[in-house]
């Protein structure tokens, strides 16, 4: 196949489109793996649109870091293996460093590397960069090149980058409500162990375990002291929606800072999910 005329033209709108139509198709093949492997529909990505931006990044990678290696397949395979297992490892490494939080773990999987990247993972990166040069770039090349278009390429791509902005500052400000909520619950928890750590029915061995005490506490009690702590941990209902949204994308966050308030919320919402 002559590859030569995939890029007439290469810009930063092209280059945009590319990257928005490779986050769309990895954020849509993640989602129908995940779906299908969970057995119901589930929503993966950090964004809130139907976009993961790390497919995006390595679909470029692979289109132009891999372009020599376009025709040799066993070499694509496994540079594209390996290109896009890096970037997996270090956006993970980033995400924690930033959020200190682990957003995924493939700790239960074999050959895995710190959890963060594993081998069967790598080899479906793989078969899709092969799938990616020869199927989906000519296709796709077809669509962005298409031109009748091309006068109107730039505000096309202005356009989705507004859209995209809008969603990095929408997640933005869930995340933080997010680990406003945890930092509450876990204030909270240590405020109720400061008050009734020496009880003899209070147990503090983790949040849940702080929560459920106080509840049975609260049954009992003729002054009621243990159901006003429980009432401060209740959060609204859009800070519910928010915790649960994050959870159910990530189910297997970990934080360094809030791991039994995670572990809490985890167990609050499984719950919840069964009584309905």
């Amino acid at each position: 196949m002559d590859f030569s005329s995939l890029f007439p033209s290469i810009d930063i709108a092209h280059r945009f489109l590319f990257f928005i139509i490779y986050s769309f198709v990895g954020w849509s093949a993640e989602e129908i793996y995940c779906s299908i492997i969970e057995r119901k529909l589930v929503w993966r990505g950090m964004l809130f649109g139907p976009i993961c931006p790390i497919y995006g990044f390595g679909g470029i990678l692979i289109m132009y870091a891999l372009y020599p290696l376009r025709n040799t397949w066993v070499w694509l395979f496994l540079a594209s293996m390996f290109i896009t297992s890096v970037l997996e490892y270090f956006s993970s490494w980033l995400l924690e460093k930033l959020f200190h939080a682990q957003w995924w773990d493939y700790s239960d999987l074999r050959f895995n590397i710190n959890g963060r990247v594993c081998l069967i993972n790598s080899i479906l990166f793989g078969f899709g960069g092969i799938g990616m040069w020869h199927v989906l770039q000519p296709f796709f090349s077809r669509i962005v090149y298409y031109e009748p278009v091309q006068p109107y390429i730039h505000f096309i791509a202005d356009g989705l980058a507004i859209i995209l902005a809008i969603d990095i500052l929408f997640t933005i400000r869930k995340l933080v409500d997010f680990n406003t909520s945890l930092a509450k619950i876990k204030l909270l928890a240590e405020q109720a162990k400061d008050r009734f750590e020496s009880e003899s029915w209070f147990k503090n061995q983790s949040v849940s375990s702080i929560i459920q005490s106080l509840r049975e506490r609260a049954k009992t009690d003729s002054e009621r002291i243990t159901q006003k702590y429980l009432n401060m941990f209740n959060l609204d209902e859009n800070r519910k929606k928010n915790m649960k949204s994050w959870l159910s994308r990530f189910p297997k966050l970990k934080s360094k800072d809030y791991a039994s308030t995670l572990e809490h919320l985890r167990k609050e919402f499984i719950s919840n999910m069964k009584k309905k």
